[in-house]
């Protein structure tokens, strides 16, 4: 072979080498393409997609919270289609017992004669003067002891207040006595016109 086809040959293996290198270079930046820029996402955190929802820490809008439906622990059937649901009875921390619940109408009537639930303690009625539930009462049968609403310096019982239930219509109420001992645990229930119910105390 002579020094000139040296020389070509030699030109020609350098050309076909720089080729495979360009190749390679561009393989690898194509590559790079692909993946995502890591640094463009410096400093922030991944998150699921949840349709735009904001979390709020569990806070929410009070405005527009869904209220949940009470749990209705006792029914008792009065009078001319009025009913009481029981949805709560809690020993608190202060000595008191709360029984919450809700009066509901279900005729289609007013209903009209809320007095006789005040009781008949003279000084109740006449310190409400209209219709209460303070002729509500619990008996402690453990001790054999009745308890009576609660007053306040006014005498006052501490029970809803209402003068009549609209037809159809459900109406919150409260009536708060003293405590029975820590060992008692269930009561029976009373209010005027109504059937008595036996109620295990729960607490805060």
């Amino acid at each position: 072979m002579s020094m000139r086809q040296i020389s070509q040959a030699r030109r020609t293996a350098a050309a076909v080498t720089a080729a495979v290198a360009l190749i390679f270079t561009l393989a690898a930046c194509g590559s790079d393409g692909d993946k995502p820029d890591k640094s463009a996402n410096a400093g922030q955190s991944s998150a699921p997609d949840n349709g735009g929802a904001v979390d709020q820490g569990g806070k929410g809008d009070p405005g527009s919270a869904k209220p949940q439906p009470d749990k209705v622990i006792a029914t008792l059937k009065g009078e001319k289609g009025i009913e009481l649901d029981i949805t709560a009875a809690v020993r608190d921390s202060g000595g008191f017992v709360t029984i919450n619940g809700n009066l509901r109408n279900t005729t289609d009537q007013d209903f009209q004669d809320t007095t006789d639930w005040r009781g008949s303690e003279l000084e109740i009625a006449q310190a409400v003067g209209g219709g209460s539930l303070a002729g509500a009462t619990f008996v402690d049968s453990k001790e054999k002891k009745r308890y009576y609403v609660l007053r306040d310096t006014e005498n006052r019982p501490l029970v809803t207040t209402l003068s009549s239930v609209a037809a159809k219509a459900s109406v919150p109420v409260f009536m708060q006595f003293p405590a029975p001992p820590e060992t008692v645990n269930q009561v029976t229930f009373s209010l005027p016109t109504f059937q008595s119910v036996a109620l295990r105390l729960g607490s805060e």
